[in-house]
C-alpha cells in the first residue's frame, strides 16, 4: 500500500492540467530534481494500461471533444476513460 503522501501526489498528477502555472512549475521542478533511484522506484509502481480501440462515428467523437472542452478536460479520451471507470463502479455497487 502507498503512503498518504503518495496518494496525494497521485491525485495532484491526475489533476495537473487544472493547476496554476506556478503549481505546475513546482511539480516539474521536483520531477527534474528527482534522483534516478527514486524515479525508477516510482516507475516500477506505476499503473499499467492496456490498449483498447473502439471505433466511433466522427460526429460522436466531435461531440465528445466539445463536452471535454466544456468540462475542462485535457482530451476526450481521458474523459471517456473516467466515464467508463465511474460506470463500472456504479455497476459493481448495484450488483452487491
Amino acid at each position: 500500500m502507498g503512503s498518504e503522501t503518495e496518494k496525494e501526489e497521485e491525485e495532484v498528477i491526475k489533476n495537473f492540467s487544472s493547476l496554476s502555472k506556478s503549481e505546475q512549475a513546482k511539480i516539474e521542478l521536483a520531477y527534474h530534481q528527482m534522483k534516478p533511484e527514486e524515479f525508477d522506484d516510482r516507475m516500477s509502481k506505476a499503473e499499467t494500461h492496456a490498449t483498447a480501440s473502439v471505433r466511433l462515428p466522427g460526429e460522436l467523437v466531435e461531440r465528445l471533444r466539445v463536452v471535454a472542452r466544456a468540462e475542462g478536460e485535457r482530451g476526450y479520451q481521458s474523459m471517456v476513460r473516467k466515464w467508463i471507470h465511474e460506470r463500472l463502479q456504479q455497476e459493481a455497487r448495484m450488483s452487491l
